[in-house]
């Protein structure tokens, strides 16, 4: 899983989302959402959130990123919906 997670592709996501999607408000502020993922900025801009509902990433300073996914099921749909959102916008 590690290996299919990146910076460079976390970052095309979350701009396929902001360029496509529809602007939202959540609980992290002003965010966007497209295809039932959803993205946010953290307040200083080093770090990005995205969530799909079940499961939330962040990418954080020098591309870290940390993933709260409780089930290998749950994060494997989530990168499935990732991946479909890269290929398809």
């Amino acid at each position: 899983m590690q290996n299919e997670l990146d910076g460079k592709f976390l970052l095309s996501v979350f701009g396929k989302v902001e360029k496509h999607g529809r602007a939202i408000t959540n609980e992290l502020g002003a965010g966007f959402e497209l295809d039932g993922i959803t993205v946010n900025a953290g307040f200083d801009g080093y770090e990005v959130y995205l969530t799909d509902g079940k499961v939330q990433l962040s990418l954080g300073f020098h591309n870290k990123w940390h993933s709260d996914a409780k089930t290998e099921t749950d994060m494997d749909a989530f990168v499935a919906a990732l991946k479909k959102i890269n290929r398809n916008y």
